[in-house]
């Protein structure tokens, strides 16, 4: 073996090691019996699993956070398909522009649109609100929606929906029936990473929510400020990088996942 090709490992690996340790940190740390956060784990237990499952103030912000991130992420990917459909099949001249407009909240910081939102939504009457929020996580994921389903429809040949216009279909009933089951996986890769995106927000959600609808990083995040690293918060944390794995990982082998970001 090659000397490049030995050191080209070495950096990989330890380059996946700095990423994934602090993951493997709180896993294995939520399995600790202890009261306070430790590491390595002095005895290993489940008691902090049952008491994530039984809190009532982190069972609500996780129900929050799953309620705002369906709806927020329904939106986005319908928008986001829409939008995709248009700028790929409508011969857009000023296609590029409009991309970019699109694809615009992706270079700016998420507390610039914080900022910008709750001026807004001031004006607005409707910060604090859960249709506020929802166009909220609905603006920081169209534009992840968006770029993956671009490149799906890229790689779908146009020619079959205009054969099925051909034949008598309506437009819309040709585009259900070609496009649609093609794109399929591209719109549930942006389903997918949309809901993780909005899940997982502090910095928009800080800002917009109000107390009625505290989410779950927001939870912990003011746990974490006033009482530091809680178990319970490290068990749910821990449980929900499993499912968020998991997820990742059937994504990858079922729809290549990888290959449409």
């Amino acid at each position: 073996m090659k000397l490049s090709a030995v050191l080209w490992a070495l950096l990989t690996g330890a380059v996946l090691l700095f990423l994934l340790a602090p993951v493997a940190v709180l896993i294995f740390s939520a399995f600790d019996d202890g009261k306070f956060f430790r590491f390595p784990p002095r005895g290993l237990s489940l008691r902090w699993f049952g008491a994530a499952l039984e809190s009532p103030e982190y069972r609500s912000a996780l129900i929050n956070s799953t309620i705002i991130a369906c709806v927020s992420t329904a939106i986005s990917v319908t928008a986001g398909l829409m939008a995709a459909t248009g700028l790929s099949r409508g011969g857009l001249k000023s296609r590029a522009l409009v991309e970019l407009l699109l694809l615009a909240p992706l270079t700016l910081p998420l507390v610039v649109w914080a900022i910008a939102l709750l001026q807004i939504y001031a004006r607005l009457g409707i910060s604090g609100t859960f249709g506020g929020l929802v166009l909220a996580h609905a603006v920081i994921t169209l534009p992840l929606s968006v770029r993956i389903l671009l490149a799906t429809l890229a790689g779908i040949d146009p020619q079959m929906e205009e054969a099925a216009r051909s034949l008598g279909a309506r437009p819309l009933r040709a585009f259900l029936r070609t496009t649609f089951p093609l794109a399929l996986p591209g719109v549930l890769t942006a389903a997918v990473f949309s809901f993780l995106v909005s899940f997982n927000d502090v910095v928009v959600t800080t800002f917009i929510a109000g107390a009625r609808w505290m989410t779950f990083p927001v939870r912990m995040y003011s746990q974490l400020r006033g009482q530091g690293v809680d178990p319970i918060t490290l068990a749910i944390g821990a449980m929900i990088v499993a499912l968020i794995l998991a997820a990742v990982i059937a994504g990858e082998l079922k729809f290549k996942w990888s290959r449409r970001l």
